[in-house]
């Protein structure tokens, strides 16, 4: 089977050929690489064209629409029976097609996705986390689990072509777009399998989508109105979306007042008034920060 591995790019000269040799190094071989550029104003373009391997294809967008709109793009173009994603600053480990095919077809799965290796520079130290921290596969109804809490990384899923004419990227989302499609994914019924297993080196630059603030606070916005119609029928869940977001928004700069608000109205709990307080009087923030400190 052909897998067609989509890569989203915009100004990653210094990280895209890695990254694209990561996938042409895989154990499983029939593949094609699929790179679109999202107008790159760097030589990222010039160096995937300069890899000599006949696999690789390079879309160049006409113009800027972010990384949802490019992985769609690939996803038209893309002649695989499969269709994978990886990201433009990122590693895959060797063995990552082989095994995510192989667990495909043993758990008969229209999607399976993996556990991933992070690394992030903050306050001038590397922190090493593994995501994500649980097992959907554990979970009775998969929809009740992940409306409040993400699991998915785009760059570790591995998807059959078929699954992508009923879903594609929401362009309108900043970040959290894995977190959208899986729901979605799932909504529609789609055998989901997650790979209890790091498969992507994954790593959080200081100009990447990933710690971007205000783009995770617009993300969650838009996640919370796109999938009303499900946090009306799991309430408890949404109280659950609600008090992480407002956590969320907090630490990425805004004022989560609002969502510790609506999860107390939920399920009152005087740890949450107590958020909700001093996210109104915009403590909460600092107050985390000088915990953190200390402890």
């Amino acid at each position: 089977m052909l897998v067609s591995v989509i890569i989203p790019a915009y100004n990653r000269e210094k990280t895209i050929k890695d990254a694209v040799l990561s996938v042409l190094n895989q154990t499983y071989q029939n593949l094609e690489v699929i790179v679109v550029d999202d107008c790159s104003k760097d030589k990222t373009v010039e160096i995937v064209k300069s890899m000599d391997d006949v696999r690789i294809r390079v879309i160049e967008c006409k113009e800027n629409g972010g990384a949802c709109v490019a992985r769609n793009i690939g996803i038209e173009h893309a002649k695989g029976e499969i269709i994978a994603f990886q990201d433009s600053d990122d590693i895959w480990h060797a063995d990552k097609l082989e095994k995510s095919i192989d667990y495909m077809q043993r758990e008969n799965a229209d999607f399976v996705f993996s556990a991933l290796n992070r690394e992030e520079i903050k306050k001038g130290k590397t922190v090493k986390s593994i995501l994500p921290s649980y097992n959907i596969n554990q979970e009775t109804n998969p929809l009740e689990r992940i409306i409040y809490q993400n699991c998915v990384s785009t760059q570790t899923i591995v998807a059959k072509k078929y699954v992508f004419d009923n879903v594609q990227f929401d362009a309108k989302f900043p970040r959290f777009q894995d977190w959208d499609f899986a729901i979605h994914v799932i909504k529609k019924g789609y055998h989901v399998y997650y790979i209890d297993e790091p498969l992507v080196d994954c790593f959080v630059l200081g100009d990447s989508i990933t710690s971007d603030g205000s783009k995770a606070i617009k993300a969650v916005h838009l996640l919370e109105k796109k999938y009303h119609d499900i946090y009306v029928q799991y309430p408890m869940q949404y109280r659950e979306f609600c008090e992480r977001n407002g956590y969320l928004v907090e630490m990425s700069g805004g004022n989560g007042a609002e969502y510790f608000k609506k999860a107390n109205r939920l399920k009152r709990k005087v740890s949450t008034m107590l958020r909700y307080i001093l996210a109104k009087i915009r403590l909460y923030r600092p107050l985390n920060n000088l915990v953190s400190r200390v402890l």
